[in-house]
Order: structure tokens, then C-alpha cells, then sequence
């Protein structure tokens, strides 16, 4: 009885120090800092282990290594050979010692791995904070009585891995974007978080990768108005097409000069004063295509403006971006009081299936549906997506694309500029049609 009690007694230590890797590295380091700051030893402790992964992490895998073979050799020594004559006598012969052995590190393995991995760091993630607590300053003692021990180790090892160019590091490579964003998906569908603020972290993501020129207004869909512009033309922007800001040029489009504001001109007319264009124009703020969608959000917050001229290469105009554009690849579409309802750019027609919008952007399909289509290149919206899988033309109504073996796409309406709107089918057949282009 005293064996197998020793035995246990091994396998939760086993299981404490598998806890402790658990719960260190998965508490809440807010909630560790606001209890230092009230003055815990214990957070400072945890604290203190979660600066130092390596040295921490070190001594639990020595730790837990150093248990786990120990218990093995006692478990083999002192329960095998009680089990030997009870096996004589079930007719194992000369076997009975191999039998007896087996058995026992059969069960040393069974405990070990339910009792000393799975079962505490289970509990351990579930309490991470209160356990980390727990057991960060008994950590940290053992953590300085093995230094010495892990550091011999440690070097053992990289003498070793410097023939491959390599070195002992016990700490895992930081989490990048798309782990992030894995990590935000599981949370959603386990209901950690409900699926509006998954969105939204996913989105605030995926803005780091975005450009200007991913969120911009083309320019053939800029309203602009020409530095001669009268009464009537403003009115026409700004009332009528509900226009706030209105870039401002000279001779072309290429050429914007600044832009005029909503209120600026209902201020003179209120009064009844004379509108002079010249008099209200702002100065414009430019910005490349190439730039990247979060520091344009940035330049306009310190630069106290809400729109910006994009640029292409060779300095010509391709579009404008609105502080609200970049806003809304954060929290999605944001509408006006007075905003005609836009037809809906994707509307679920049957199970599996769907109508889009030419203008869509193939990352908002896999926002809204969790559809992703892979682009050639660099396509910002679905219809020139669609041009480029067809070699660089616009495909007529009924034409079938698969971009990929399970999406197929139907063109539904199309102009011979571009693609109004698609059918988007996910489909089990692996196959291409025989009309894909």
C-alpha cells in the first residue's frame, strides 16, 4: 500500500508542475498587474515567471521529466515484484516478471497521463488566474533551487544543437495575425465571445494587412466639382447626391486643389452672402495608394480631417478615402439618417447559395458567409476578380467560374464594363465544369 501511495504521491507532483505551465502561461497578465499593484506577492511572483518563460519553462519540463522517470523506476521496482507470485500461480511461469513489469508501467502511464497531464492542466486552465497565484512563489523557490541543474542541462544541449546551427529555447514562437484569428474563431463558436465581437477583433485584424487603395472610392466614383463651379453644381453635390465634403479642382480631377465643406457653404447662403468657391476651399491632404489603411487612419486623426486624396504613381488622382470609409472596415457599413437604402450586396437565396454584388469585396464574403475565394493577384472587389480569372475580360451573363473545387460562381448580370452581380453556389462535386474559363 505504502508503494502505490508514493507512486501517487509522484504522480501529482507530476501533475502540479504540469498545472503550473498551464496556469502561468495562460492567466490574464491584466489581472496579475492590478493585483501587484495592490501590492500581491504572489502576482509579483507569477509576474516575475512570466518575464522569465525560458528559466520557468525550463525547470517544469525538468521537473516533470525528472517525475515522471523516477515514478516509472519505483513503480517497476516496488509493484512489479509483488505481482510476480500471483502470476506464478495463474500459470505465467518464467514470464511472470515481464508480465508483472508490463502491467505496472502500463499503469504508471495510464495515471501519469490522466492524473499528471491531462485532469490538472484541464483544471489548470479553467482557474488559470487563482492557480497561477497559488503557485507562482513555490515556482519561483524551485526555479532557484534548479538553476543549476537546468543550466547544465541547457548547456548540454546547445553544445550539442550548435552542431545544427540551433539553441535551447523553451519558449514558443509568438502568436502571429492568423493564429489571432484562429484563436478569435474558436473563441466565437465555443461562445466565449458572442460572434458581433469576434467580428469586430477579425476586422480590426485584418485592417494591419489593408492598403489605401483596399478601402478608397475609385475615382470614376468621385463627385468633384471644378474650381468655376457655381450655386447650382454645389447643390447638386452636396444636397443632392448628399455629399459632406467635396474635393475641389483645377483643369481635371488630377489636379484637386482642396475641397469644400457642406457647412461652409450653407453658412454663406444662410446668411445671404456671396459664394466664393476660392474663399472656402481647404487645403487637400494626400496620400499614396500604397500606404497603409491603419496609418492613414492615424494621419487623419492627428491631422483633424476626414478626407484625403488618394494618389497612384505617377501622381494622378485614383480616389478618395473618408475617415468614415476606414472606420467601416472596422465596425462594417455605416449609414445616415437620410441614406437611401442601398440594395443588399449579398442576399441568401437557398441553402448554400448566394447573390453578390459585383462591387463586393472578396474579404467581406469571408467576413459575412466564411467564404473565401483565392485572387490571381491583387483584386479589390469581386467583379474584377471574376475579369481576371476570365483572362483579363468581362464574362457575359451565364458564364461559371471555380475559383476554387468547392465555390462555384455564376454571372447573373453583367455590363461590358464590368460584372454587376453574381450567384455564388458552394458545390460537393470537386470537378471543374466544363465551361470554366
Amino acid at each position: 500500500m505504502f508503494e502505490l501511495l508514493a507512486l501517487l504521491g509522484l504522480v501529482a507532483i507530476g501533475g502540479v508542475l504540469a498545472g503550473a505551465e498551464m496556469a502561468i502561461v495562460t492567466a490574464r497578465r491584466g489581472r496579475l498587474e492590478s493585483a501587484a499593484d495592490g501590492g500581491s506577492a504572489r502576482a509579483r511572483a507569477a509576474l516575475h515567471l512570466r518575464r522569465n518563460p525560458e528559466r520557468f519553462l525550463a525547470t517544469v519540463q525538468i521537473g516533470i521529466t525528472l517525475v515522471g522517470a523516477v515514478a516509472g523506476a519505483y513503480g517497476g521496482e516496488s509493484l512489479a515484484k509483488p505481482l510476480e507470485p500471483w502470476l506464478r500461480d495463474l500459470g505465467c511461469g518464467d514470464a511472470a516478471p515481464k508480465i508483472a513489469f508490463g502491467a505496472v508501467m502500463a499503469l504508471v502511464t495510464y495515471l501519469s497521463v490522466v492524473f499528471g497531464e491531462l485532469v490538472p492542466k484541464s483544471l489548470a486552465l479553467r482557474f488559470a488566474d487563482r492557480y497561477a497565484l497559488l503557485i507562482a512563489r513555490p515556482m519561483v523557490l524551485l526555479g532557484w533551487v534548479g538553476r543549476p541543474v537546468a543550466w547544465l542541462l541547457a548547456v548540454s544541449s546547445n553544445l550539442v544543437l550548435r552542431l545544427f546551427g540551433d539553441r535551447t529555447n523553451f519558449v514558443e514562437g509568438k502568436l502571429g495575425r492568423e493564429d489571432l484569428q484562429h484563436l478569435v474563431e474558436e473563441a466565437s463558436e465555443a461562445g466565449g465571445i458572442d460572434e458581433r465581437t469576434g467580428q469586430l477583433v477579425a476586422r480590426a485584424l485584418e485592417f494591419t494587412q489593408l492598403r489605401v487603395a483596399d478601402v478608397m472610392v475609385p475615382r470614376r466614383f468621385v463627385q468633384a466639382v471644378p474650381q468655376t463651379a457655381d450655386e447650382a453644381s454645389l447643390r447638386t453635390a452636396m444636397l443632392d447626391q448628399g455629399h459632406r465634403r467635396v474635393p475641389v479642382y483645377a483643369e481635371s480631377i488630377d489636379h484637386v486643389v482642396g475641397y469644400v465643406l457642406r457647412e461652409d457653404v450653407l453658412a454663406k447662403l444662410w446668411d445671404k452672402q456671396p459664394l466664393r468657391l476660392a474663399e472656402l476651399v481647404r487645403e487637400p491632404f494626400f496620400v499614396p495608394e500604397a500606404m497603409a489603411a491603419e496609418r492613414a487612419l492615424r494621419e487623419l486623426q492627428h491631422r483633424r480631417v476626414h478626407l484625403a486624396v488618394v494618389v497612384e504613381e505617377h501622381g494622378g488622382t485614383a480616389g478618395l478615402v473618408t475617415l468614415e470609409d476606414l472606420v467601416e472596415e472596422l465596425v462594417g457599413e455605416i449609414f445616415h439618417e437620410r441614406d437611401a437604402s442601398p440594395p443588399r450586396p449579398i442576399v441568401r437565396e437557398a441553402a448554400g447559395v448566394w447573390r453578390v454584388l459585383g462591387s463586393v469585396a472578396p474579404r467581406d464574403l469571408w467576413h459575412e458567409l466564411r467564404v473565401e475565394i483565392p485572387a490571381p493577384g491583387e483584386e479589390r472587389t469581386l467583379s474584377g476578380l471574376i475579369v481576371a480569372l476570365a483572362g483579363d475580360r468581362v464574362p457575359g451573363v451565364g458564364e461559371h467560374f471555380r475559383p476554387a473545387p468547392h465555390i462555384d460562381i455564376e454571372v447573373i448580370e453583367a455590363s461590358p464594363r464590368r460584372v454587376r452581380a453574381v450567384r455564388l453556389r458552394l458545390v460537393a462535386d470537386p470537378l471543374p465544369k466544363a465551361d470554366e474559363s
